[in-house]
C-alpha cells in the first residue's frame, strides 16, 4: 500500500524543519512527502522550501487554508491509498507510520485513524488522543491535558481523528468529497469526520502512532483567530452533518452551549471574536442546511448517536 505525507506550511520556519527532520527517521517511510506552502511571507520559511531536495514543495501563492491546501496535495496522488496530514509543528515519533499502516491493514473498513498526541513540552500529558463530539455539536481532543499514565488507551474507535496527525484512505477520502475549504481553519476535521462516518467509514484510534504536538503554534492557541474560526466552524459542522432527528432533538442543547461560550469567552476579554463567529455562523445557517442534500448516508442515525458524547463534561 502507497502512502503519502503531507504537511501544510505558512512560516512555519524552524518547526517544519524539525517536523521534516523526525519524519525521516520513520521506520516505514513515506512513499512521498509534500510540503504545501500556503503563500508564506516569513523569509526564513521560504528560503528553507526553496532549499529542500528530499521532498515535493507546492508553492500555493495564495492561502488557502488547511483544508484547501491538502485537497490540493490530494489532487496529484495518483495510484495511492493513504494520505497521512502531519501539522508542521507535530513531531513524529519513529514507529508513527508504521503503526498506523499496520492499523490500515488490520482494519480496512476504516476510512480515517486518529494519532496519539503528546505535549511537546511535558510528554507524560496528553494533547488528544482522537476528537470527541458532543451531542451540543462541541468538539474537542479526547484526555486533552491529563497524564498519559492515568489514562485507558486502547486501540479502537473514535469520533474522528485530529487532522494534526491523521491518516485517510484515499479513496473514502474522495469519496466524501475532502475537506471543506469554506471552513479555512479549524474544525475542519471534525466535519470530514463526520461526513466519513456517515458514509460508514469509521475512525480508528492507534495508540501506537505517537506524535509531538505544540499546538496552534502559528496562530495561538487562544488568539482571536482561532476563536473566531473555531467557534464559527462548528456551527457550520453541527448543522451540515447532525442527521435531522438528532439535529431537532439536540437544538436546545446547542443554543444553551452557543449562549454559554458567548458568556465565557466574553468574561474573557474576547467579545468581538466570539460574538462575529456566532453571527456569521447564523447568517451562513441557510448555506450550510443546503449542503446537508450532498451529504452521503449509508448509516443510520442510531449508529451516529452511539458515537457521540453524552456526558456534560469532557
Amino acid at each position: 500500500m502507497k502512502v503519502a505525507v503531507v504537511i501544510v506550511c505558512y512560516n512555519s520556519g524552524v518547526m517544519l524543519e524539525k517536523c521534516l527532520q523526525y519524519l525521516q527517521e520513520q521506520t516505514r517511510k513515506p512513499d512521498q512527502t509534500i510540503v504545501v506552502d500556503n503563500d508564506s511571507t516569513d523569509t526564513a520559511t521560504i528560503n528553507m522550501l526553496d532549499s529542500l531536495d528530499d521532498v515535493e514543495v507546492m508553492k500555493l501563492g495564495v492561502n488557502l487554508g488547511y483544508g484547501g491546501a491538502i485537497n490540493k496535495a490530494a489532487e496529484n496522488l495518483i495510484d495511492y491509498d493513504y494520505l497521512c496530514c502531519l501539522n508542521p509543528d507535530a513531531f513524529a515519533q519513529p514507529l508513527w507510520l508504521e503503526s498506523l499502516m499496520r492499523a490500515a491493514t488490520l482494519h480496512p473498513d476504516c476510512g480515517s485513524f486518529a494519532s496519539l498526541m503528546l505535549k511537546t513540552d511535558d510528554k507524560t500529558i496528553i494533547d488528544g488522543a482522537g476528537d470527541v463530539l458532543h451531542i451540543t455539536g462541541i468538539p474537542w481532543r479526547r484526555f486533552h491535558g491529563r497524564k498519559a499514565d492515568r489514562c485507558h488507551l486502547p486501540a479502537g474507535s473514535v469520533f474522528s481523528p485530529c487532522a494534526g496527525a491523521a491518516m485517510y484512505q484515499l479513496s473514502a477520502f474522495r469519496e466524501v468529497g475532502g475537506f471543506d475549504e469554506s471552513f479555512f481553519m479549524y474544525v475542519e476535521d471534525i466535519d470530514l469526520g463526520f461526513r466519513l462516518q456517515l458514509s460508514g467509514y469509521p475512525c480508528h484510534f492507534v495508540p501506537d502512532a505517537i506524535v509531538e504536538h505544540i499546538g496552534s503554534a502559528t496562530t495561538g492557541a487562544k488568539s482571536d483567530f482561532t476563536i473566531y474560526h473555531g467557534h464559527r466552524n462548528l456551527v457550520a459542522a453541527y448543522l451540515k452533518n447532525m442527521p435531522l432527528a438528532l439535529l431537532i432533538l439536540t437544538l436546545p442543547l446547542h443554543l444553551l452551549a452557543m449562549i454559554w461560550s458567548l458568556l465565557i469567552i466574553s468574561i474573557r476579554g474576547q467579545a468581538a471574536p466570539i460574538f462575529k463567529a456566532k453571527i456569521d455562523a447564523l447568517t451562513d445557517a441557510t448555506g450550510r442546511l443546503k449542503q446537508r442534500r450532498n451529504i452521503i448516508r449509508k448509516v443510520s442515525t442510531g449508529y451516529i448517536w452511539s458515537g457521540l458524547q453524552k456526558l456534560p463534561f469532557r
